[in-house]
C-alpha cells in the first residue's frame, strides 16, 4: 500500500470516528507518518478531507453494490439496498453518514467539502435512478428521489436511535412507493 493510500485509509477511519475537526498532529501520530509526508500528499487539511470523502464514497457505493444479488428481480435488487443499510447500521463502528457529518461540521465554511458531499449525493441518486429504471416504472427521477430520501432518513434515524430497524421501516415505505408507481402504470395518466 502506498503512503498516500495508507494516509487516506486511516485518516478516513479516524475522521469518520471522531469528525473532521480531528487535528493534524493526532492524524500523523495515529497513522504513523511525518507531518511533511501528509502535506506532501495532501497540501491542506481541506484537501485531505475532500480526498477522504471521495475515498468513503467509493467504499460506500462498492459496499451497497456488492451486497445486491444481481440475479434477483429489479424490484428485489432495489429493495435489497435497505438490507445492506440494515447491516451497516448494526455495525459497532456505525456513526451515521460521513457526508452528512462533514456537512454539519464544515460545509458552510468549506466549498470544496460541500462540493464533495454534493458529488456523493448526486452519484448515489444517479445510482438509485438506474435501479428504478430497471424496474420499468414511470417518473423515474421522482421515484428515485423518494427512495434516496428514504435511505437518508433511515441513516439519520439509525444513528439517532441506535436501531438498525430504521432500514426495515424505510424498506417497507420504499415498497409502498414502488407499488404506487406500478399502479400508476396500470391506471394510466391522471388528468
Amino acid at each position: 500500500m502506498s503512503k498516500r493510500d495508507l494516509i487516506l485509509k486511516n485518516a478516513s477511519r479516524i475522521m469518520y470516528e471522531r469528525g473532521t475537526g480531528v487535528g493534524v498532529d493526532t492524524l500523523v501520530s495515529e497513522i504513523g507518518v511525518a507531518k511533511m509526508t501528509l502535506y506532501k500528499h495532501f497540501p491542506t487539511k481541506t484537501d485531505l478531507i475532500v480526498a477522504c470523502l471521495q475515498y468513503m464514497d467509493d467504499c460506500h457505493r462498492a459496499r451497497l453494490s456488492g451486497e445486491i444479488d444481481w440475479s434477483s428481480s429489479p424490484r428485489e435488487r432495489l429493495l435489497s439496498v435497505f438490507d445492506s443499510l440494515r447491516e451497516w447500521f448494526a455495525m459497532p463502528s456505525f456513526r451515521g453518514c460521513a457526508f452528512v457529518n462533514a456537512t454539519v461540521e464544515l460545509a458552510d465554511t468549506s466549498p470544496p467539502v460541500r462540493n464533495a458531499v454534493l458529488e456523493h449525493k448526486n452519484a448515489t441518486r444517479a445510482w438509485v435512478v438506474k435501479l428504478v429504471e430497471e424496474c420499468g416504472l414511470p417518473n423515474t427521477n421522482f421515484v428515485a428521489s423518494q427512495i434516496a430520501q428514504l435511505m437518508e432518513g433511515a441513516t439519520i434515524t439509525a444513528l439517532l436511535e441506535r436501531d438498525p430497524v430504521a432500514a426495515d421501516i424505510a424498506q417497507a415505505t420504499a415498497l409502498q412507493v414502488l407499488e404506487k408507481a406500478k399502479k400508476s402504470i396500470r391506471s394510466g395518466p391522471v388528468n
